[in-house]
């Protein structure tokens, strides 16, 4: 008989309706029958308890994307207040610097910072950035929060490493220095993504050659907006307004696609907008509670940048920021408030050219 065997006495083969009838006739044929199609019960229904609360996945057609990826090996940074090691849905995805030996209090790969095994702190200036405040474990949950496994919410990227940089102080405050060395700390140790959910009124020449390093180093650098309302093409915001091809900035949106009401805007100088809106995240100790603002719109585009690169682990910073802009939503209810549309996930994904047909 024709085809692949697949198995003792199984044959995949090639027929029409005619021709499937003739070999069910045959002797020896036990069964024709369709070679049908399954997909993943993951894909479809999430294990983690409040998936479905997570509106903004629908929001963003990030499902439409899982079927053919849902995360990977890729180094992202979250420069931010820490995050929560403890925490089961962020343990399992945190990045880790194999040149550290863990606990020995010895900087063993001469970066200047001690048993930086999961990142660092430039705030305390140590390898502990222990999340005290909750805001970048909220973030790096929507980033990479482990999926389907039964606790807590999904990230856009189920497989994800998390790279936490301390650059937030637990009062909530940043400073130039903890930023620049922050993100210094994250280009030097491999991220392909760094996620800034942080606004400032400043600008700074030195925070600027920063990120210009990351775009000669092919990283993208996703910013928030910001979350005073104003018109960033007038008011500028510091990391947002620093003009530079590797920043991509990110402005909030409601649950009906509109434009969140403290959300910073501009023709010019916003590019994207993605949920912030009362979205799920997880925060300090294992609880779950809906969080509004820029800072998660930020890591919404970031997740999707993560889920993008593991598709396409070859591609340059530029084309994955092209494939998130060129496939976002326009019109609607953002309008003419941004530069851009609203985060598609899944047509991003298409536009890279690796979703997978249903």
């Amino acid at each position: 008989m024709p085809g692949v065997r697949i198995a003792p006495g199984i044959r995949l083969v090639r027929a029409d309706g005619a021709s499937a009838r003739r070999l069910r006739r045959l002797p020896g044929v036990r069964w024709v029958e369709q070679n049908r199609r399954f997909r993943p019960s993951s894909v479809t229904a999430p294990t983690d308890p409040f998936f479905g609360r997570q509106w903004a996945l629908r929001s963003a057609r990030v499902r439409g994307a899982w079927p053919s990826i849902v995360g990977g090996e890729v180094p992202v940074a979250v420069l931010d207040s820490g995050i929560d090691f403890s925490n089961p849905d962020l343990a399992p995805n945190l990045w880790t610097n194999s040149a550290e030996l863990p606990g020995n209090g010895v900087d063993d790969d001469r970066n200047g910072f001690i048993d930086d095994v999961h990142g660092a702190d430039t705030v305390g200036w140590d390898g502990d950035p222990a999340d005290g405040l909750g805001h970048g474990t909220a973030v790096a949950s929507l980033i990479g929060a482990r999926g389907d496994n039964g606790f807590g919410i999904s990230g856009v990227a189920w497989s994800v490493r998390l790279m936490p940089v301390k650059v937030v102080h637990d009062q909530g405050w940043a400073t130039t220095a903890t930023m620049i060395a922050g993100l210094r700390y994250a280009l030097s140790n491999g991220a392909r993504i760094v996620n800034m959910s942080l606004n400032g009124p400043d600008s700074s020449q030195a925070l600027d050659e920063a990120i210009r390093q990351a775009e000669r180093q092919g990283v993208l650098v996703i910013a928030s907006a910001g979350n005073d309302g104003a018109n960033r093409d007038r008011v500028p915001s510091y990391p947002a307004s620093v003009r530079s091809r590797a920043v991509i900035t990110v402005a909030s949106t409601g649950r009906a696609g509109e434009l969140a009401p403290t959300s910073a805007y501009g023709r010019g100088s916003v590019d994207i907008a993605a949920p912030g809106e009362g979205v799920l995240t997880n925060e300090l100790g294992g609880r779950c509670a809906a969080r509004s603002g820029t800072s998660f719109a930020a890591a919404y585009v970031t997740g999707a940048a993560a889920l993008l690169a593991a598709a396409r682990p070859r591609a340059s910073g530029s084309r994955l920021r092209n494939a998130l802009l060129a496939s976002a939503r326009r019109g609607g209810e953002t309008g003419d408030a941004i530069a851009g549309g609203r985060l598609d996930v899944t047509a991003a994904l298409r536009r890279l050219g690796r979703l997978r047909s249903p």
